[in-house]
Formats: C-alpha cells, structure tokens, sequence
C-alpha cells in the first residue's frame, strides 16, 4: 500500500472584476513558492490589454501556506509557474483574508 504524503504550496486567491457588476471570488492558483506565484502573475499581467477590459481577474488577499496530496503537488511541480482553480473550495485554512467560503 502506498502512503500518500502531503507536500506544502502557496496558494493565492483571485477575484473578478466586472464593469457594472462588481466583483466575486473567481478560484485560487497554486504554487511550489513565492517566486513562482509572483512570476505567474507578472505573466498573467503581461497578458492582459494596455487599458481596463470590461472583465478581469486579480489576485486577491494574502497568499497562505497548505498542504496538498502528491497528485495535486506534481501538478504543480510540472507547470510553469503554477496552476489555476476556479472553484471555491480553497485549499487548507482558506487563508487569513480575502474571499472566505461561508460553511
């Protein structure tokens, strides 16, 4: 039988912005350390057009510490920089600010 071990990430969690609606949770990124998750988003900024689009995502809050199966670890192991969820169920704690999931 083989032991699952959990590996610790950076999570950092996002919100979209939407002209005339505001804005809502939209997901977290996951990340093997922090220099990871800030060159995921200097690229995802390079992405985005010179003026405000109608509709965007920014990260959101405090980035956190979690712990994740080796699954979801080698995931993020074999991306770029990072990987992206657009669900809420946020990894761990849910971290200290930003959007929190009500139970």
């Amino acid at each position: 039988m083989t032991q699952t071990a959990n590996r610790k990430i950076i999570v950092q969690k996002w919100e979209e912005s939407e002209r005339g609606w505001g804005t809502r949770p939209d997901g977290y990124s996951l990340h093997l350390n922090d220099a990871d998750r800030e060159a995921f988003i200097a690229d995802y900024w390079a992405r985005m057009p010179r003026g405000v689009p109608d509709e965007y995502s920014r990260p959101d809050g405090t980035p956190y510490e979690a712990t994740v199966d080796n699954e979801v670890f080698d995931e993020v192991k074999a991306s770029k920089n990072g990987i992206r969820n657009f669900d809420r169920s946020y990894p761990g704690c849910g971290g200290s600010d930003g959007w929190i999931p009500l139970r």
